[in-house]
């Protein structure tokens, strides 16, 4: 698993929902029947940030999960924060939606269906939580909900994830707030950098807007006297707003600045894509 990185392998909750694939599998029932299918190849979009490493998706419209290792910040995988890119959504393709693997295995048994979750990008209001939840009710069919309501139960008794009594509430104050007690700068794709230890110094931000036209030469001297978590912001906000990827040479100087920053596995993803 070379694409893990630093992180050599998978963290122990995903080793286990793997297990269990296995054995429900010979029952005739999956983990798909949560729309929930497990990956272990890195399968890159131009929109998957360089530091979430993908762990799971949903089967269709590129949807996908990963873990978010802030640059290589995160010591270990299970405690990392899980990351939701929904590539067709130009809108909103990103979002933060738990706070670890087995919440987010909670969130999956809590919604009955992966798919859903990706819902979530597109909504922030509790009023819009509760509609969709409404939606969800009227499109239940019997014979999908008695499967996924096994699945639910096996993953229950063999991971012990709990339901998530308010998904609003958890995924919109609880995540949002641990997450913006964490970051020191804010991007576009409302993900944010987590403080690297510059102290004393002004972090400022490179300001960047999709279509935007900027040069190589103002992003060097930029640089030269920005902050590492500064540098890192402007390497979200620019692959967040498609720059790096339409600018053959400025992604380029990106991978050979990253690995300047020892971030050698965020430029081979970004190599990658």
């Amino acid at each position: 698993m070379s694409y893990l990185g630093k992180y050599l392998k998978m963290p122990p909750t995903f080793e286990m929902l793997q297990n269990l694939e296995e054995v429900i599998e010979k029952e005739g029932y999956s983990l798909g029947d949560l729309s929930l299918c497990l990956q272990v190849e890195f399968s890159p979009y131009e929109m998957t940030p360089y530091d979430v490493i993908p762990f799971a998706n949903i089967g269709c419209d590129g949807i996908h999960y990963g873990f978010l290792t802030d640059f290589g910040m995160v010591s270990d995988l299970e405690n990392a924060f899980i990351v939701c890119i929904s590539p067709m959504d130009f809108d909103a393709p990103i979002k933060i939606v738990a706070r670890n693997i087995r919440e987010f295995v909670s969130l999956v048994c809590t919604m009955k269906d992966a798919t859903t979750i990706s819902n979530i990008n597109l909504i922030k209001e509790e009023e819009q939580y509760i509609s969709l939840f409404k939606e969800l009710k009227k499109e239940i069919d019997e014979e999908n909900e008695e499967q996924a309501n096994y699945v639910v139960e096996k993953i229950r008794s063999t991971i012990g994830c709990k339901i998530i009594e308010n998904v609003y509430n958890y995924v919109e104050k609880e995540i949002m707030t641990a997450r913006e007690q964490q970051t020191i700068l804010s991007t576009l794709d409302g993900i944010g950098i987590v403080s690297l230890g510059s102290m004393n110094r002004k972090h400022i931000k490179y300001k960047l807007e999709k279509d935007m036209e900027i040069k190589l030469e103002d992003v060097k001297s930029f640089f030269n006297s920005a902050t590492t978590e500064s540098k890192l912001a402007f390497i979200r906000d620019a692959q967040f707003t498609y720059i790096i990827s339409d600018k053959i040479e400025l992604k380029e100087w990106i991978i050979n600045e990253m690995v300047k920053l020892g971030l050698n596995d965020e430029a081979g993803r970004l190599m990658k894509i």
